[in-house]
């Protein structure tokens, strides 16, 4: 459903979080999703995207998943909190998670996400995997940006708020 609100500017905030970042977190749903599209492509195509998507480090949380062929990816199978917190003490750019809204319900309480960086897309949908549920605790947001694209669609972006 994601076709109808492509646009240029929704690419070019997809790929200035790309190059912000130097780990691609996923869970394994989302990469065994991804992985057969962008690893095929050359580093030009989609804007430059796949290039950035397909030398960034990949690390997939996964409990069942044998093997990570898109590389570089390594698999995070144990204490994922802990790996997470070793992964961001190290230096470089920021680590992005992209979908995997299992992975990123499971990260919230820890307080190990610095900042949502939300695509609303004009669209009421009934079903489907919902990123806030009933089970999380409560979490106070501060709205950091929000900055409207064509066709409706506007980034934003929303910091946790430990007041």
């Amino acid at each position: 459903m994601v076709f109808p609100y492509d646009s240029p500017e929704r690419r070019a905030h997809i790929k200035e979080g790309l190059e912000r970042s130097d780990a691609y977190l996923l869970g394994r749903v989302t990469y065994e999703m991804l992985a057969p599209y962008w690893s095929e492509l050359p580093d030009e195509a989609e804007g430059g995207i796949a290039g950035l998507l397909n030398h960034l480090h990949k690390y997939v949380v996964s409990s069942t998943l044998a093997r990570a062929d898109w590389q570089p990816s390594s698999i995070i199978r144990d204490d994922v909190v802990e790996a997470i917190t070793q992964l961001k003490q190290q230096p470089g750019k920021d680590i992005l998670i992209d979908g995997s809204a299992t992975l990123v319900r499971s990260l919230m309480a820890t307080d190990l996400i610095d900042e949502y960086r939300l695509l609303a897309q004009p669209m009421m949908m009934r079903g489907g995997k919902h990123l806030f549920t009933e089970e999380l605790p409560s979490t106070r947001l501060k709205l950091v940006e929000a900055t409207p694209l064509s066709k409706g669609v506007v980034a934003l972006t929303y910091q946790p708020d430990h007041q």
